[in-house]
């Protein structure tokens, strides 16, 4: 068995719901809406296994960006419209 195959056997199911909403998020043929909706389902299930949600902007929908991890807890609560920036710390928060 080839390492690829024994990985997909590892997976759980909630990777595999994160990987579907993930994949559906950068679905050109849906809207802008139904993206946006898959994106943020695939944060909360992200969340929920590692504690960390993913960034979701409309523009990283858009254009099909890689969604990063965040811990701030105050960026989980509403996704960034369009035209906001992500700099409101104005840099690094760590102590």
């Amino acid at each position: 068995m080839t390492s690829l195959g024994k990985r997909n056997e590892e997976r759980t199911h909630e990777e595999n719901q994160e990987r579907a909403y993930i994949a559906a998020s950068h679905r050109g043929d849906r809207s802008l809406e139904a993206r946006m909706e898959s994106a943020r389902k695939a944060s909360e299930i992200h969340k929920k296994r590692t504690g960390k949600a993913l960034r979701i902007t409309e523009d990283d929908v858009r254009n099909e960006e890689m969604y990063q991890e965040i811990d701030e807890p105050e960026e989980t609560r509403e996704p960034r419209r369009h035209g906001e920036t992500s700099k409101r710390q104005g840099g690094s928060t760590k102590k």
